[in-house]
C-alpha cells in the first residue's frame, strides 16, 4: 500500500488490533489524505483491515482523483477504500448520503510557502472546518481527529522538557511566521466548542516532526533536506547555525499514535510526536553517518524560515498513557527513508 514497507504496516496494525473495538465497521473520512500523514493513516488503516477483518471504510477527500490515483494505483478497485472529489473550502458532498464514525481533519499544507499565504491558510483550515462540520457530520459522528501543530505553543524553549498539552501558548503574533500556529489554534477551538455543543469527542493532535516513506524532501524539513542531500551525494547543508533542538518520531509510529487516541474515547489535546532531542548539526551528522558518510556544512545564514523556532519538542506523557512506546531509532529511521527513496 502506497509502496510502504509491508514490515511498517503490520507492526503498526498489529498493535492498533488491540483496540479492535472502535475500529469494528468503522467509516472513516479522512481530508488531507492524499498528503505525508494522510498516506499513512490510509495505509495504516487499510492493513488494520486486512490482517483483523474488521470491515474498515475509507473515504478520501481529494481534489483531484485523477492525478492521485495515478501516481498510487494501488488505492483503485479496494472495495473499502472511496474517493471523494471535492475541495474543503468549497465542500459539497451533501447528496452522497454518507455517514461517517470518524473524520480525520487534515486537509491542509504545512510546507512553508503556505504559511505566508494568509487568504489560502484561512480559506483551507478556517472555512474549510466551517464547510467540514455543517456538511458531513452527523449523529453518528462519534470522534473528530484533528491534525494540529506544535505550533500552536509558539516559542517553547523555556519547556526545557517538551511543552505539555497543558502549557500556555506563547505566540508572537508579530512574527510573520505566526500565522500557521494562529490558525492552528483557532480550529483547535473552532472543534472543542462544536464538539461540546454536540457531544463529538474531538482530538486535536499536536503533531511535531516526523520522518519516513514519503516526507518531502524538497521543503523546509530539515531531516528531508539532508536525505536528499545524500540521495544526491552531495554535502549536506545547514543553512543556519545548527544549533536548534527537534525530535523526529518515524511515520509508522505517528499513524499508531494518531489512530491510538481514538481508544480514549474522549476529547482531548494530545502532543504527537518524539521525546527524544537532538541539535540539527547532530542530526546532520547522524545522518552522514547512517547513510554515505557526506561531509557536513554550516552556511549560518539567519533569518531563512522565520516559523520555525529554536526549540521544537513535545513531552509525550499522554500519549505514553494510552500505551504508546516508540518502535523506531532515529537511525534506523533515516536508513528506512533512505532506503524507500533511493
Amino acid at each position: 500500500m502506497f509502496s510502504i514497507p509491508k514490515t511498517d504496516l503490520d507492526n503498526t496494525a498489529n498493535k492498533l488490533s488491540k483496540n479492535a473495538d472502535i475500529f469494528n465497521n468503522a467509516t472513516f473520512l479522512i481530508t488531507g489524505g492524499t498528503g505525508f500523514i494522510g498516506k499513512w493513516l490510509v495505509a495504516t488503516l487499510n492493513q488494520l483491515d486486512l490482517n483483523d477483518e474488521l470491515n474498515i471504510n475509507i473515504h478520501i477527500l481529494t481534489r483531484n482523483k485523477k492525478k492521485f490515483t495515478e501516481r498510487f494505483p494501488e488505492c483503485l478497485n479496494k472495495k473499502n477504500i472511496q474517493f471523494i472529489e471535492s475541495d474543503i473550502r468549497n465542500l459539497d458532498i451533501n447528496n452522497l448520503g454518507l455517514d461517517f464514525d470518524y473524520i480525520i481533519l487534515g486537509a491542509n499544507d504545512a510546507t512553508y510557502d503556505f504559511t505566508l499565504n494568509a487568504k489560502e491558510l484561512y480559506e483551507t483550515l478556517i472555512t474549510g472546518t466551517f464547510n467540514l462540520l455543517e456538511t458531513v457530520v452527523t449523529s453518528k459522528t462519534k470522534s473528530i481527529i484533528h491534525l494540529s501543530s506544535g505550533a500552536v505553543y509558539g516559542d517553547i524553549s523555556s519547556y526545557k522538557d517538551g511543552a505539555k498539552e497543558s502549557d500556555l501558548s506563547l505566540i508572537n503574533i508579530n512574527n510573520i511566521g505566526s500565522m500557521y500556529g494562529l490558525s492552528k489554534a483557532i480550529v483547535e477551538s473552532i472543534l472543542n466548542q462544536f464538539g461540546a455543543q454536540n457531544n463529538i469527542n474531538i482530538i486535536n493532535a499536536r503533531c511535531f516532526a516526523f520522518v519516513g516513506p514519503y516526507l518531502p524532501l524538497d521543503k523546509h524539513f530539515a531531516i528531508g533536506n539532508f536525505i536528499n542531500d545524500c540521495l544526491n551525494s552531495r554535502a549536506i547543508t545547514i543553512n543556519g547555525n545548527g544549533l536548534p533542538i527537534r525530535s523526529y518520531m518515524y511515520a509508522a509510529d505517528m499513524a499508531m499514535a494518531i489512530l491510538l487516541c481514538l481508544s480514549s474515547k474522549k476529547s482531548m489535546a494530545i502532543n504527537i510526536g518524539s521525546d527524544r532531542k537532538i541539535s540539527i548539526i547532530d542530526l546532520a551528522n547522524l545522518v552522514s553517518k547512517s547513510l554515505n558518510k557526506q561531509h557536513v556544512i554550516v552556511r549560518n545564514i539567519e533569518g531563512a524560515h522565520p516559523e520555525k523556532a529554536n526549540y521544537y519538542l513535545p513531552n509525550i506523557s499522554l500519549l505514553k498513557s494510552l500505551g504508546f512506546e516508540e518502535s523506531f531509532s532515529l537511525e534506523t529511521s533515516i536508513k528506512q527513508t533512505f532506503n524507500f527513496y533511493s
